[in-house]
């Protein structure tokens, strides 16, 4: 065979490696599908990937974020004394569950705790339990929970105590859904149930 013929035979080996390489590629991004776009909801233009985190379960056990990839993750910040907002978040997370007839299951519930001064594993188990037995607790220090509420662009912190010590928190009310890899995808702030669903629905259908 002659040198420019073997050359030739290079190039085009090189050539269809390449084009294997963007084929996977693409094929890899296509797993991945296009969030619809809903009234009150904020899909992520580009998947955000959330850093590693360990907080205290409403076991008492130490648990990591990565514990929950597989399937989608629902979290929300809030606290036990938490007088509106978060019962009715909480609320809308417990009939989203049990959407879509039942389909939905397979998706995580998992509400931060912002106020770890008060609230406790115990307190956490309790409180949850009283919501739905699959909802997840997690619970640390307050400036530890702050900085993972940032990850996801959320906010908390403490209230001005009043006269009888009784506080507050100011904290995010958004919704966060993470993908089975705990990317972020989308957030929902005050969305309606049928749009939470149909939005998971979409997520927990990826391949």
């Amino acid at each position: 065979m002659k040198s420019s013929h073997r050359n030739l035979l290079r190039l085009l080996c090189a050539l269809l490696l390449c084009a294997q390489t963007i084929a996977a590629s693409a094929q890899a991004d296509g797993s991945r599908a296009t969030l619809p776009s809903l009234d009150r909801v904020t899909v992520m233009a580009t998947p955000k990937l959330i850093a590693e985190f360990e907080l205290s379960d409403h076991n008492g056990k130490a648990r990591k974020l990565s514990s929950f990839r597989g399937a989608p993750t629902l979290v929300f910040f809030g606290f036990t004394h938490c007088p509106d907002v978060c019962p009715a978040a909480l609320t809308k997370l417990k009939l989203l569950h049990e959407s879509n007839n039942g389909r939905l299951k397979p998706a995580r519930m998992v509400l931060i705790s912002v106020d770890g001064e008060r609230d406790s594993p115990v307190v956490m188990k309790k409180y949850v339990a009283s919501i739905s037995p699959a909802f997840i607790g997690l619970t640390g220090d307050s400036r530890t929970v702050a900085n993972i509420a940032a990850r996801f662009s959320a906010v908390a912190f403490k209230e001005q105590p009043n006269p009888q010590g009784q506080y507050g928190y100011f904290h995010s009310s958004q919704i966060f859904l993470l993908d089975k890899d705990g990317q972020l995808r989308a957030s929902f702030f005050d969305a309606t149930v049928e749009n939470m669903a149909t939005v998971t629905q979409v997520v927990l259908d990826e391949k």
